[in-house]
């Protein structure tokens, strides 16, 4: 595969599109001021303890491991 392959195919997984949703909240909350500071601390957390423990277990543990 090539690299702009690999790219691609990374930017389809669970984890890093929940990253980019993560970050663009993050950056456009950043303008609207749409939550509070708390507010987005917890769902910051919560999307990294998902991601993590996507990474450990697969929330989909009937696809097999390419």
């Amino acid at each position: 595969m090539t690299i702009i392959q690999d790219v691609i195919k990374a930017l389809k997984s669970k984890r890093v599109l929940l990253a980019i949703i993560t970050a663009a909240v993050v950056s456009v909350n950043g303008e609207l001021a749409l939550f509070d500071d708390e507010m987005l601390t917890k769902i910051t957390a919560l999307a990294g303890a998902i991601i993590v423990g996507d990474s450990l277990r697969p929330t989909n543990p009937g696809k097999q491991a390419e």
